[in-house]
């Protein structure tokens, strides 16, 4: 059975695909397709690995997360892939953060993940469905 917290990701997930496919340009759904792939990954991972293998292979998702949402700011003239840059550190800094304090609580090492994750996506939604100020008058997509 799905938790609440996995039901409204996977409704924000659809809301985003929709929207980056339907009002978005090509950015927007890069970053769709990178985020439906790491979160597929994410979802195997948690089902084949286990303990420390997960850690690290969780890490390495976010890693790539990164590394692509770097190279969509990179290219983009759009603010979002920025922002949920800022979102995917510290996403990396929390596992980073479980690794050096193993006091640090599992729970609340959870939930921050899954806020980040939140955050990120949503950053995504925004440039979707919210078109820069002019872009109408322009005949800008992207």
């Amino acid at each position: 059975m799905l938790s609440p917290v996995q039901i409204v990701f996977i409704l924000l997930m659809l809301v985003t695909i929709t929207g980056a496919v339907m009002r978005g340009g090509p950015i927007e759904r890069r970053g769709a397709a990178l985020f439906f792939a790491g979160w597929t990954a994410t979802l195997v991972a948690q089902v084949v690995a286990f303990g420390l293998t997960e850690s690290l292979a969780l890490f390495g998702i976010d890693l790539v997360m990164l590394i692509g949402l770097i190279a969509l700011s990179w290219k983009s003239p759009r603010p979002w892939p920025v922002y949920a840059c800022g979102f995917q550190i510290m996403t990396l800094a929390i596992h980073v953060a479980g690794w050096v304090d193993e006091d640090l609580s599992l729970a609340f090492r959870q939930n921050f993940l899954a806020l980040m994750g939140f955050c990120a996506t949503l950053m995504l939604t925004i440039g979707a469905w919210i078109r820069p100020k002019g872009a109408a008058v322009r005949g800008i997509h992207s």
